[in-house]
């Protein structure tokens, strides 16, 4: 959802094997831990929260454009482990971030994404454990919105104004 903390960007500095904090679904209302549940790696949580996050969230279809100022989001799950987005660039095809590492343009086999639902999404080959075998479904999410963070976890915590920016692909 391309939500950056700066706060979460300097957590690491010049700390040894030290591994930044993302935002996760939910953070806005401080319901993430649910994703720490048995189910909560399912496409249902996973879009429970989002919507909790995004109320403007409106799901769509992977022929059908999205209105001016969003962007066309998938999500997949690896069922009980994880959930990763895909984006729809500017030029119809298909990028995505895992974690801190550069955005790719090309699924588990190498390559470039047309449509992340057909994708390869298994990278068991590649050495990970992860497979993304569950499409959740294809969404329009606002590009610039303002949103907050719920700090810690916390719906009572400090708040702070971040804004959703759009990643810039090299």
């Amino acid at each position: 959802m391309n939500v950056v903390d700066p706060a979460q960007l300097r957590q690491c500095d010049g700390k040894v094997g030290c591994e930044p904090m993302f935002h996760q679904p939910g953070g806005t209302k401080g319901l993430s831990k649910q994703l720490q549940e048995a189910s909560g790696r399912s496409c249902k949580v996973v879009d429970f929260l989002m919507r909790q996050d995004v109320p403007e969230l409106k799901r769509t279809t992977f022929n059908k454009k999205c209105p001016a100022g969003k962007s066309k989001i998938a999500l997949v799950v690896h069922p009980g482990e994880d959930y990763h987005f895909y984006r729809q660039d500017s030029d119809g095809w298909w990028s995505h971030k895992d974690g801190a590492n550069q955005v790719k343009r090309f699924d588990a086999e190498g390559k470039p994404i047309w449509n992340p639902k057909t994708a390869a999404r298994d990278y068991r080959p590649k050495g990970s454990f992860l497979n993304y075998k569950d499409f959740c479904g294809f969404y329009c999410a606002p590009r610039r919105k303002t949103i907050r963070l719920a700090k810690g976890g916390s719906r009572t915590g400090s708040r702070r104004r971040h804004s959703i920016r759009r990643v810039q692909h090299k």
